[in-house]
């Protein structure tokens, strides 16, 4: 294709998709962006069974005229796929990012695995997002390649810390981001900290309540640019205790938060690097949590966190491997 081709971003992943889509327009490209609340209804379906069905005509005629204006689909989570190859949808070549509970869990899931493996099978080109889904999303695809879960860079606030210092957690409280090691962490720090620092973290997830019972103070869900200044404001954060981070984690590094978590992470599949954060055990991060309490900015600068973080997640950095791709796949 000699003309620069027509690209839509389907569906998003903790605004993933949204931060291509604006890297790219900074770069001169215009690609279309549907997110979630476009491609299909988000709220409980009425009991009339006429209205539950009458209720998704507008996102199937805004899903086929979006698909019609596109030369390439980039779909983002692995069950999204059915959504453009439903019947009258038009066709077109897409590229699939696996963002984690597709490939790490649906895929082992006999309701679920036919129909990610069918869209896996599908598309063009397969990425995975998280450095712990390598050996299943090349498992199921052979050529799967790691594309990390990127931070729009311009959405970002500067670091600056609140007068009161405040320890975030910073992802949702469930079984994914480790939530029983979570809250052990959560009720130690809240035995050492006393007024030094303010616990705080988002009321989500089923642990949610016990991490209020155990000394953290919960903030409502917020619009996400309000979730940044809070991040923004911290000293420190504390990401979810897994051998993986999500994107929370990296938007904090990039913003400059020092940034603990229990355990260790995995190496990134392309450079082997892993993220400089405080980790260990409970009694580990706790005291090295402590010690940063002190000096969040001489933490953050011995830590390195936004020097490793800035040019591996910068969407920036990826647009033109992409466009390439696009290019080279539409028809």
């Amino acid at each position: 294709m000699t003309r620069e081709p027509k690209v839509l971003q389907f569906n998003d992943c903790a605004f993933v998709a949204r931060s291509m889509v604006s890297a790219a327009a900074r770069a001169g490209l215009r690609w279309d962006y549907l997110p979630p609340e476009q491609v299909r209804p988000m709220t409980a379906a009425p009991r009339n069974p006429l209205l539950a069905k009458a209720r998704f005509v507008p996102y199937l005629l805004r899903r086929r005229a979006a698909l019609q204006a596109a030369d390439v689909v980039h779909v983002h989570y692995g069950t999204s796929v059915r959504l453009i190859r439903e019947r009258g949808m038009p066709d077109r070549p897409y590229v699939l990012t696996l963002h984690g509970t597709d490939i790490r869990r649906q895929w082992k899931d006999p309701a679920f695995h036919d129909e990610i493996q069918r869209a896996i099978d599908g598309a063009s080109h397969v990425f995975y997002a998280n450095a712990d889904n390598k050996d299943d999303a090349t498992s199921a695809r052979s050529d799967a390649e790691f594309f990390p879960s990127v931070v729009d860079l311009a959405r970002l606030p500067t670091w600056i810390p609140a007068h009161k210092p405040q320890i975030m957690f910073i992802s949702r409280w469930d079984d994914d981001k480790g939530m029983e090691r979570q809250l052990k962490l959560a009720g130690a720090l809240a035995t050492v900290i006393g007024d030094k620092a303010e616990l705080i973290g988002l009321d989500w997830g089923p642990g949610a309540a016990e991490a209020r019972a155990r000394g953290v103070r919960l903030l409502e869900k917020m619009p996400q640019h309000r979730y940044y200044e809070q991040l923004a404001r911290s000293a420190v954060g504390i990401g979810q205790a897994s051998e993986y981070f999500s994107t929370s984690e990296f938007e904090a590094l990039c913003i400059g938060l020092p940034l603990a978590a229990l355990g260790s992470r995995l190496p990134r599949p392309d450079d082997g690097t892993v993220p400089p954060v405080m980790e260990g055990s409970v009694a580990d991060v706790v005291d090295q949590v402590l010690a940063a309490l002190a000096d969040p900015a001489d933490a953050s600068g011995r830590l390195g966190g936004a020097e490793w973080a800035v040019p591996r997640y910068d969407a920036a950095a990826y647009i033109p491997g992409l466009e390439a791709l696009y290019r080279k796949i539409a028809r």
